[in-house]
């Protein structure tokens, strides 16, 4: 799941603005994909006060972690979510999708930059954008999704306020260049369904020219014919009810936290940032 489904969950909760969420808030609620901090979200986004913007975050995670692991939150978070359950609709492709875009010229190398499950999941949250776009449900909302996501490069000082406010990771140069190039995918953006078309092109390893975005819209129009309206309509109503849980601080893992091998992934992020400030200190 991308900007648009994220966006279409915050109306799961009946306090929030939604024009804020879709204009200045929009920055906070898709700070886990720019600031690339999920496994760390998964674990200390609990541990906000609950202002607007933390209840953004909040409203994010939930549903990351719904498409990801599903509604369990009583066990260790496992990938039995509906991305993973649904992938076999597209991972036979998998191969097919690197070689032909190195064969179109849309990447420098034909070997794959992801695993079947990481690609083949992905295409599936993509999806929910591509369904959302095409049913123009948040058509609206485009102007301002763009102003705000594609100039974050103009604003560094306020992202930067708002990772040490949120309790993101520590500010660093490898997450701003991160949060520049995702800015720059959204500025690239000239519909409400290039947002994921573009995302997906970035992600995995093709440029952004006119034919890559072609190329990447096929192989998601294959995915929404696959899957079909009304599975996404089921999706994104049990991902409502689960993002309306966070209003009401009912939305606590009891084990917070990403699968076992995040965990350390993120466990040994924020040893190498510790280290950073000390040296810098």
């Amino acid at each position: 799941m991308y900007i648009l489904g994220h966006l279409l969950l915050t109306r799961a909760m009946s306090s929030m603005d939604h024009d804020y969420a879709a204009e200045a808030g929009v920055r906070a609620l898709m700070l886990p994909d720019f600031a690339d901090t999920h496994a760390f979200a998964y674990t200390h986004a609990w541990e906000q006060d609950g202002d607007t913007d933390s209840r953004l975050i909040r409203s994010h995670i939930a549903g990351d972690w719904w498409i990801h692991f599903g509604d369990n939150l009583r066990e260790p978070a496992q990938r039995r979510g509906w991305a993973y359950l649904k992938m076999g609709v597209i991972a036979r492709r998998y191969e097919q999708f690197y070689a032909e875009a190195y064969v179109r010229g849309l990447t420098d190398t034909p070997e794959p930059n992801d695993s079947r499950r990481g690609w083949a999941h992905s295409m599936l949250e993509y999806s929910v954008d591509t369904h959302i776009a095409r049913e123009g449900l948040l058509d609206d909302k485009f102007g301002a999704i763009r102003e705000q996501l594609g100039a974050l490069q103009m604003h560094g000082v306020e992202v930067r306020a708002m990772f040490a406010n949120q309790q993101v990771l520590p500010w660093s140069q490898s997450v701003w260049t991160h949060a520049c190039d995702y800015s720059t995918r959204v500025a690239l953006s000239e519909s409400p369904e290039d947002f994921a078309v573009i995302g997906a092109a970035g992600k995995f390893g093709l440029d952004y020219s006119p034919e890559a975005r072609e190329f990447v819209r096929s192989y998601q129009s294959a995915v929404v014919e696959s899957v079909g309206a009304d599975e996404y309509d089921i999706v994104i109503k049990a991902m409502h009810d689960f993002v309306a849980s966070v209003e009401h601080d009912t939305f606590r893992p009891a084990i917070p936290g990403p699968p076992i091998k995040a965990r350390r992934t993120m466990l040994a992020r924020e040893a190498q940032s510790e280290q950073a400030s000390v040296v810098a200190r």
